[in-house]
């Protein structure tokens, strides 16, 4: 695969991880993805590439789709010839650039179309006339800079990522003159990430949980669930499935199998 990897300019290091582009001849590839913290923009100049859950399947296309953080683990498909990019913002990185709500995000993806109106279309012909995948990035870096309307999102909402917690009472905790009540504080989460913050804060948990396993599939799950702050073995289990769709055992059978790149430990091949 021809794999680019872009990371942004400083202006937008807080809501943007990196910019990707990927190129593979034709081929068929089928993953299971477990939620991941990272809102995607992708935009599809190959053939069929599309993700599916229980209840809506998306086509990817040259037009260009943004999508939130997910709510359930879905199936990818590719088939035929891969060719796409796109961006990986941080969990609350739209709302940060540009003021756009995550409960936007959460049925469905968005077109870029939708979003920008115009300059969208501006943006996809500069993208097909710039023929090198390195361009195409830049191209979308500077669309992104010369459309910065930050909006500031609460260190109390921030914490929630940074210092996850399965704690009872962790919300009320996290209150402050900025964010003084739960509701309050609830609603922010939900125009940022798109989330209720407890659920929030248990995916950040299962996320975490996810990377240790794949990097270290020897480790008990029992110390797995424990480093990462669950009550025991089965909330840790619960918890994990009801995100994932899946066992942490399950999880790291796939891993054994090598099913799992430990880079983006998300991502199982089927």
């Amino acid at each position: 695969m021809n794999a680019i990897i872009k990371y942004p300019h400083p202006d937008l290091q807080e809501a943007v991880d990196y910019y990707w582009f990927h190129e593979l001849p034709h081929s068929t590839l089928q993953t299971y993805n477990i939620p991941f913290l990272h809102q995607e923009l992708i935009i599809n100049y190959g053939d069929g590439f599309s993700l599916s859950n229980a209840t809506h399947q998306y086509r990817y296309t040259e037009q260009g789709e943004l999508s939130g953080l997910l709510h359930s683990p879905t199936i990818t498909l590719i088939k035929g010839t891969y060719k796409a990019l796109g961006i990986m913002f941080k969990p609350f990185g739209l709302y940060r650039l540009f003021g756009i709500s995550a409960t936007q995000l959460i049925r469905q993806p968005l077109t870029l179309q939708s979003i920008w109106g115009p300059a969208a279309a501006l943006l996809l012909r500069k993208l097909s006339d710039s023929p090198a995948p390195a361009e195409k990035l830049d191209t979308l870096e500077d669309f992104l800079l010369q459309r910065i309307n930050p909006l500031p999102v609460p260190d109390e909402l921030l914490q929630l990522q940074q210092q996850p917690s399965t704690n009872k009472g962790y919300i009320q905790s996290c209150l402050s003159a900025a964010l003084p009540t739960a509701k309050k504080y609830i609603h922010y989460c939900r125009e940022t990430v798109g989330f209720t913050p407890k659920r929030f804060s248990h995916l950040c948990l299962v996320n975490a949980s996810l990377q240790q396993i794949a990097s270290q599939p020897a480790m008990s799950l029992t110390e797995v669930a424990y480093d990462n702050g669950f009550y025991d073995q089965s909330h840790f289990v619960r918890v994990f499935r009801s995100i994932t769709g899946i066992t942490p055992s399950a999880y790291r059978k796939a891993v054994r199998a090598q099913k799992v790149n430990s880079s983006f430990p998300n991502t199982i091949f089927l």
